[in-house]
């Protein structure tokens, strides 16, 4: 398998070396559903502001990103070996507050999302070494998804679809040990 070295600023993203293959199917993923769902939510996008509209398309970038390079063996290995940046990572996600504060979006389910978020994610981070956390945090992300649904008509779609991949990328593909053996 060809590996990528990763220049030292994008540790944080891709981990020391990423597989080439890997490497493509994050930025392709990345761009790909980025714009579909800008294409699909055209019209809520052309209701804000310019500066609205970029920081809207930055947390997309950021979050459609994570979802997938979180998954990676580059990343996953990165994170494991450095538990306090997995600490940081994790208090350093207030995406839905961002959405709160700079988009208008729903305070009572952004306050929600983020707690949750954070509490269960925290929660597989200190189980990261048991064999069943990747079960759990399917489970958590599982209930994450319908408490979201539950939520009806509230959320514009660009801001639930954000938050559905918020969830999954800071429970699952994140605080997860994907790549490593488990007791």
């Amino acid at each position: 398998m060809k590996k990528v070295k990763i220049p030292t600023f994008f540790h944080e993203l891709f981990g020391s070396q990423q597989s080439k293959s890997e490497f493509v199917l994050v930025i392709a993923f990345t761009i790909v559903s980025t714009s579909v769902v800008g294409l699909f939510t055209l019209d809520y996008w052309a209701g804000l502001q310019w500066y609205q509209q970029l920081i809207l398309l930055l947390l997309y970038l950021d979050i459609a990103g994570g979802v997938i390079a979180n998954l990676t063996s580059g990343t996953d290995q990165h994170y494991h070996e450095r538990p306090r940046a997995r600490w940081i990572f994790i208090a350093i996600h207030v995406q839905p507050l961002l959405c709160t504060l700079l988009l208008g979006s729903s305070t009572w389910i952004s306050v929600a999302v983020w707690c949750y978020t954070i509490v269960v994610a925290s929660i597989i981070n200190i189980l990261r070494t048991a064999n069943f956390h990747r079960t759990l945090a399917g489970c958590f992300v599982t209930v994450s998804l319908i408490g979201l649904f539950f939520t009806g008509n509230e959320l514009e779609e660009a801001i639930f679809i954000l938050y559905m991949m918020y969830m999954i990328k800071v429970i699952y593909s994140f605080a997860v040990h994907h790549n490593g053996s488990v007791r």
